[in-house]
């Protein structure tokens, strides 16, 4: 029985979650496939305009508005991105809290979470901002419109800079 090899390459791009439609659209992956996303912002205009611009095929957004809670969701289910506001939570200085657990979590679990700042003193894409900070990226707050974007390129880049660890452990790239 021949099969044409461009179904078959179009069958595993679909199961793979790579097939793209026409528009440009990627394919809706399984709740359980998207990335588990935790905002943590003090603005709620800001939260708003991120759950408007996330693309939620990819991400599965959770708000919260309390660093004990956010830490809580950390402890409890698996993160895989967090989008963090310095000024989260001031009064209970939430933003140092949520960054603190974060680097303090064993290097196997840090690595796979994805820690974005999100403020309006920083610039995106800023690498040497972000390691200063102790995080992987750096988005000003000016840039949420093309968050997804953004996002994508340097989830991109920290998979290619990732790419031999993550063949040698035997781990899905992020």
């Amino acid at each position: 029985m021949q099969v044409n090899q461009d179904v078959l390459a179009q069958l595993a791009a679909l199961l793979t979650g790579q097939l793209r439609a026409a528009d440009g659209q990627g394919i809706p992956l399984a709740s359980w496939e998207r990335r588990q996303t935790l905002i943590c912002l003090s603005d709620q205009r800001q939260v708003q305009q991120v759950l408007e611009k996330l693309d939620h095929n990819i991400y599965a957004p959770t708000v919260c508005e309390e660093a004990a809670k956010a830490i809580e969701l950390m402890r409890d289910t698996r993160v895989d991105m967090i989008l963090l506001d310095p000024q989260f939570d001031s009064p209970n200085q939430g933003g140092i809290a949520v960054l603190r657990h974060v680097n303090s979590l064993p290097p196997k679990y840090r690595r796979r979470t994805y820690l974005v700042l999100l403020s309006p003193q920083v610039k995106t894409l800023d690498t040497y901002m972000a390691f200063l900070n102790g995080v992987n990226l750096t988005i000003n707050t000016a840039d949420i419109e093309t968050i997804n974007q953004v996002l994508e390129r340097s989830i991109r880049d920290f998979n290619e800079l990732y790419q031999n660890y993550n063949a040698a452990a035997g781990l899905k790239p992020f």
